[in-house]
């Protein structure tokens, strides 16, 4: 189904994780079975976001996307049928308040926004795909206001999963206007979600946006660690020849990822409430999508029995591995593509780099392995007492 991490992570197939031959044998298989892991993607144009498809299967997803073709297209594709236990998609916007608002079309689709942009910015930069196009108005509501209202998807229909508990898992990628749409979302927040996937930026693309920093404070304020950034993108001017020249680039934007962290060390929940075994389950499971493997493991010692977490542990083994003959091939690769070309040299590795950077740090490894005495006993791994932390 995978054939390493960088696939598992980088390409991620339907149901890898739920289809997965251990997957059944942890207590995280029997909380997504009693109740699909609730995820609400803001900003869905062109499909619900890549990251929850390894579990497509035991996901419920509410979607939201104000543009009007683009929440066409999200209909017409459920209307032939989605891989996920349940779907709902809305066609308002969200903000931090209720009322219509202007929605910015700029030159690209998914680019659009709410707030207008930061023209200024993006002539320095040439950014020509943030040109505005037009504007229409659109409804915009809160998600909180979706989320708990009677007649919204969490108290509407009929169907098995009726009052589900909408957005253990939040992602937002809304150009600029994530912060606003974060402050509307105080209840589900403190209620209901347990992780995070945030687009932010470190520039005002946008006139008025909130910035990363406005991002992560508001998030630790709830109870929420910033973990990392699963994607990073600069930009220059572009006035030096990447092919020859190394330089380094303004942080212009990422995907940020939070947790409401229950183990120590994470901010305490504002109302001191612990957390609960599912709320357990589904970080394991949003850690096990986003690479946090390790995490995952330290997580899995607290929830089920030890038949269970014995399976766990095998399965974060299995889908965390990387082949040294994998690494080989791709530095053979990348050999021969500098021999083919060797003016495109730097971009070659540069792009090999980028396609790995969001993943382990290896200044905790010694250089050179050093020999090992074959009658000492292998020490435990990060136990070298000479490596800094």
């Amino acid at each position: 189904m995978f054939e390493d991490a960088i696939g598992w992570l980088s390409n991620p197939a339907l149901d890898a994780l739920t289809g997965h031959p251990l997957f059944e044998e942890t207590a995280v298989a029997a909380f997504l079975a009693e109740q699909p892991l609730t995820f609400i993607d803001i900003g869905a144009r062109g499909g619900t976001h890549h990251l929850v498809r390894p579990a497509a299967g035991r996901v419920a997803v509410l979607a939201f996307e104000p543009d009007p073709e683009g929440y066409e297209t999200l209909l017409n594709e459920a209307a032939s049928g989605t891989p996920w236990a349940h779907f709902r998609v809305e066609p308002a916007a969200l903000a931090g308040r209720e009322g219509r608002m202007p929605l910015h079309l700029l030159a690209v689709p998914t680019n659009h926004s709410l707030l207008p942009p930061n023209e200024a910015f993006t002539r320095r930069y040439a950014m020509e795909k943030f040109a505005k196009t037009g504007e229409i108005e659109v409804e915009a509501t809160t998600l909180d206001r979706v989320v708990f209202a009677d007649h919204g998807p969490s108290g509407e229909g009929n169907g098995p999963h009726r009052g589900l508990p909408w957005g253990e898992f939040i992602k937002l990628d809304t150009q600029g206007s994530e912060y606003d749409i974060l402050t509307g979302a105080e209840r589900t927040l403190r209620e209901t979600t347990v992780a995070v996937f945030c687009e932010v930026e470190f520039c005002e693309l946008y006139q008025g946006q909130r910035l990363f920093s406005d991002v992560e404070r508001f998030l630790r304020e709830r109870g929420f660690s910033f973990f990392g950034f699963l994607n990073f993108a600069g930009r220059s001017r572009k006035q030096l020849d990447k092919r020859t020249r190394l330089g380094r680039e303004r942080a212009l934007w990422a995907d940020a990822l939070f947790f409401k962290d229950p183990l120590p060390g994470g901010p305490a929940a504002p109302d001191g409430t612990a957390a609960t075994p599912r709320q357990y389950a589904v970080l394991i499971v949003v850690a096990l999508l986003t690479g946090y493997f390790d995490y995952a493991l330290e997580l899995n010692a607290l929830l089920g029995s030890p038949s269970q977490r014995e399976a766990m542990e095998r399965l974060v083994q299995d889908i965390a591995r990387q082949p040294p003959d994998r690494t080989v091939a791709a530095i053979r690769d990348l050999a021969a593509a500098a021999e083919r070309d060797p003016g495109g040299a730097t971009v070659a590795l540069g792009r090999l780099v980028d396609s790995r950077r969001s993943f382990f740090d290896y200044m905790d490894l010694p250089v050179k392995p050093e020999k090992q005495d074959p009658s000492a006993k292998p020490e435990k791994q990060g136990s070298d007492p000479t490596v800094k932390p």
